[in-house]
């Protein structure tokens, strides 16, 4: 009897560490995060350039907001704007909202770009596909303020963060949101 009780307390005690590990290292349950590493290799087409950076973001529980945090450096020029764009890898498409902003085009509130650093901020539905956008999703089938569109976009894995700049006005560094932190 005492060995089965033993060899139970040797396979249970395991299992429920894990769990507990599970449950302590995984981030809260009410947000669901994205991640992307950005270089001018991640660019369409290719640049070859020193920049870098890393983007992280969480949608909120109920699908209403989103929050971020970018950071990168090492860029050759002055930042003009950052994005998330529709596209699915390795191709362009269009601007769905702006993460920051240099140029007077993003909606009011857009945080403006340092030219190294990091840019924080949360977007909600009118800052999807925005009045004056140059770069519209609308013929991708996401409406003026479709937040839906954008969490689309983002879940299956066809959404991308564009880093532009004065010496690379159509992307200095990119990078494909994924899954995790």
């Amino acid at each position: 009897m005492g060995r089965q009780r033993l060899w139970l307390g040797l396979l249970v005690t395991p299992v429920f560490m894990l769990g507990c590990s599970r449950v302590f290292a995984s981030p809260p349950p009410s947000m669901n995060s994205y991640t992307t590493y950005l270089s001018g290799y991640q660019v369409v087409p290719p640049n070859f350039t020193t920049g870098y950076g890393m983007v992280k973001l969480w949608i909120n529980s109920n699908e209403t907001s989103i929050s971020y945090k970018m950071t990168y450096s090492g860029l050759s020029s002055n930042v003009l704007q950052a994005h998330i764009h529709f596209g699915q890898e390795p191709v362009n498409g269009g601007i769905i909202v702006y993460l920051c902003d240099n140029t007077e085009t993003a909606p009011g509130g857009t945080p403006a770009c340092p030219n190294s650093g990091t840019v924080t901020g949360t977007v909600t539905a009118p800052d999807v596909n925005p009045s004056g956008n140059p770069a519209p999703v609308t013929s991708q089938g996401i409406a003026a303020g479709e937040f839906a569109g954008l969490i689309g976009a983002i879940e299956h894995n066809d959404a991308y963060v564009n880093v532009h700049t004065d010496d690379f006005p159509n992307g200095e560094i990119a990078g494909w949101l994924r899954p995790g932190y």
